[in-house]
């Protein structure tokens, strides 16, 4: 967190911050200062400033829709999170906070009689904040600066009711990177409900993101192409103009991301648009099509009609079918990057009319370094980068030198996870943002993907809020000092319960040495190479479990601590909860292995037969037992998805867990029969043939001896 002061004070706050103020390490000597992004200039004085009743909020312009929203927003987060009750007032005097721009009669006043003057650096979205014993003042370069001086004065809140106040201190503020943003997968699964999209515009601005964008391949309804958006499962356009003007609010942009080229499999597949798949129901449109050209152009007519905003992200990603089918002969021609880039190109065209920035992914132009200078320059390349790398200069530096516009586009690691890799995540986003301001980069686009349509967003915000420092703050951000501070500026809890909670169940990954993704999850217990997982990982396996055992308790005795995104709590419990089930799965096959592999190299010892029994009884049964955990994490998960989601696609999840649950059953009545006819026959299946893998090697040396 940098403490500088600002070059430009006068004369008089220089004497005064020498007789009031300290400006040495903050944390050290304001531990109740948690700000995430950091503030750029932080000065922090004695006292504070009492928000008890009577307290008013005056707009300098009382004219202004925008501050008021402002207040008003700031209003009701402090009456849920704090207690508080303010109001929006008139007149002069003391025990106010004054809100508005900079260039406001009365704010100029107001921190003219502080003392404080703007520096030259102040850009359109910064802010000041100035608040001691008798005024808060916040204002911004324009009104979005002062809607994020109200961001930042949330968090500077402590206490709660009449004893709740804002310490003394001096900030001003502004972004590195002038676009911060989300991109949202809405087409492998899960489709957002138009309250829960609200959710993410506020909880993003809250942490001063400014762009959202939906990633889409068949998940818009469009009126011109009916058929390729499902019912319940896409955005409408009525939906799309009451979130607009809903991001409006809080200064956040909206951006349409409809694939143009690959990633259309769901509209390929229908037999009106087979003839535009590059490759028989494939997933990229074939640019050998005249009809390709039509439907982008209807969609994006639609579109540009929708989203009001500067920008349209045409995608154009992972093309890998492309040259092999339509257009192969063109391919074998000119070269595939060559007929990519003429796409490419042919979009931009198509598009050049609705005057708007097109943004694209960069993964195919960096397969084709010699072709990367024919890129157009007024596109912008939205260079996507995943691996949890010390620096990206590789993948940065060709679009810097080709002149381009780009984003540095990380990963908040959580597709086809049980829970966020927030190890890898962290140093993903964390160095990425940084290149890609030392490269000039205009903005930062972090990506959540749902590959396998299982990921809930809810588990996302750790990441989600780290990419916001990265992008706001200057430099390199101190994942250290961010995760000091998130357990305040996110839940708004006085202590670090729930961060050491997600950065434990983050870092599983890192303690098993293996994947914990949800295939993993689903994985076929009665295989041969899970039960040699299993064996080969009892220690990891058994810190795993009390890892994430310890994060369930944790949560479960500090859940009321959280005054703010509480909601978050209950996904990360069901994580946990999914978590100690993956433990379980692998402890009660090793054990099933080895017992029926005792009993089977033992076939005249009836006692270790018998031992068999606690995979087939009645009243007590380990395999049942896994079928009846899976059952109550099903009831959470349909839980947890309905909270942020559509109906859509939940059922083709939950057939997961049914497929999982009658494979436990099944194999419960399997053994059930199989001890029957041991007592029958004095004779066992051959443990392979029957699921259990191959011999252990401990019985094996017992077999030897």
């Amino acid at each position: 967190m940098k403490t500088t002061l600002t070059r430009t004070l006068s004369l008089r706050w220089a004497i005064v911050l020498t007789l009031a103020f300290v400006c040495t390490d903050v944390w050290a000597q304001a531990p109740n200062v948690r700000i995430i992004p950091a503030a750029r200039q932080l000065e922090i004085g004695a006292g504070s400033f009492s928000l008890g009743r009577g307290i008013r909020i005056v707009l300098a312009d009382s004219k202004s829709a925008e501050d008021r929203f402002a207040a008003e927003d700031l209003i009701d987060d402090l009456k849920t999170t704090a207690d508080l009750s303010l109001s929006i007032g008139k007149g002069r005097g003391r025990h106010q906070i004054l809100v508005g721009r900079i260039d406001l009669p009365s704010i100029i006043q107001a921190l003219k009689r502080s003392g404080l003057e703007m520096p030259g650096s102040l850009n359109e979205e910064g802010y000041v904040i100035v608040s001691n014993a008798n005024q808060i003042i916040v204002s911004g370069k324009t009104t979005t600066g002062t809607f994020y001086g109200l961001q930042t004065l949330k968090q500077l809140v402590r206490g709660e009711g009449a004893s709740a106040s804002v310490p003394t201190v001096r900030i001003v503020d502004w972004p590195t990177m002038r676009w911060r943003g989300v991109s949202d997968d809405i087409s492998r699964g899960p489709v957002p409900t138009v309250d829960y999209i609200k959710r993410q515009i506020r909880t993003e601005a809250f942490f001063k993101l400014n762009m959202h964008s939906f990633y889409m391949e068949h998940t818009f309804a469009s009126q011109s192409h009916p058929l390729i958006g499902p019912e319940g499962g896409s955005l409408t356009p009525a939906e799309i103009k009451e979130l607009v003007a809903y991001a409006r609010n809080y200064h956040v942009e909206l951006v349409p991301e409809q694939q143009t080229f690959g990633h259309l499999h769901k509209a390929l597949r229908l037999e009106k648009y087979a003839e535009l798949a590059e490759t028989p129901y494939g997933d990229v449109l074939s640019p050998q099509q005249q009809a390709t050209y039509k439907l982008i152009a209807d969609w994006y007519k639609e579109l540009n009609e929708l989203f009001p905003g500067q920008f349209f992200h045409i995608g154009e990603d992972e093309t890998f079918e492309l040259g092999e089918g339509q257009s192969k002969v063109e391919a074998q021609a000119k070269g595939v990057g060559a007929v990519y880039f003429e796409d490419l190109n042919r979009v931009r065209d198509l598009l050049k009319p609705y005057n708007r920035k097109l943004m694209f992914w960069g993964d195919i132009a960096l397969h084709h370094p010699d072709l990367i200078g024919s890129i157009p320059k007024d596109m912008i390349v939205m260079n996507w980068q995943y691996g949890a790398r010390d620096d990206f200069w590789a993948s940065i530096k060709p679009f810097q030198d080709a002149g381009l516009q780009q984003f540095v586009c990380p990963g908040a690691q959580t597709w086809n996870q049980i829970f966020p890799n927030l190890d890898a995540a962290s140093k993903n986003i964390i160095n990425f943002v940084r290149d890609g301001q030392k490269a000039g980069a205009i903005g930062m686009m972090n990506t959540s993907w749902d590959d396998d349509g299982e990921s809930l967003f809810e588990m996302s915000w750790h990441p989600i809020a780290l990419s916001a420092a990265a992008s706001w703050q200057e430099g390199e951000v101190n994942i250290d000092e961010f995760d000091r501070d998130f357990d305040w500026a996110f839940f708004r809890n006085d202590g670090d319960q729930f961060m050491r909670a997600e950065r434990a169940l983050g870092g599983v990954n890192t303690l098993l040495g293996v994947p914990t993704t949800d295939e993993v999850f689903w994985r076929d217990p009665f295989t041969t190479q899970f039960q040699n997982q299993a064996r080969n990982f009892v220690d990891r396996i058994r810190k795993m479990r009390l890892t994430v055992e310890d994060v369930a308790e944790s949560l479960a005795r500090n859940e009321g601590r959280a005054r703010r995104n509480a909601a978050a709590i209950a996904a990360v419990k069901f994580a946990a909860q999914r978590f100690d089930h993956l433990g379980r799965r692998y402890e009660v096959m090793q054990k099933f292995s080895d017992q029926y592999w005792d009993a089977y190299l033992n076939l005249g010892d009836r006692a270790k037969t018998r031992k068999l029994r606690y995979y087939a009884g009645a009243i007590y049964n380990n395999l049942r037992e896994m079928a009846e955990e899976l059952s109550i994490l099903k009831v959470g998960y349909r839980r947890q998805w309905l909270a942020e989601n559509r109906p859509y696609w939940l059922e083709s999840v939950l057939a997961r867990y049914d497929q999982m649950i009658s494979l436990w059953l099944a194999k419960s009545r399997q053994m059930d029969e199989v001890l029957r006819k041991y007592e029958a026959t004095s004779t066992l299946p051959n443990p392979e043939e029957f699921g259990l893998g191959t011999r252990p090697a401990a019985q094996s040396q017992n077999q030897e001896r």
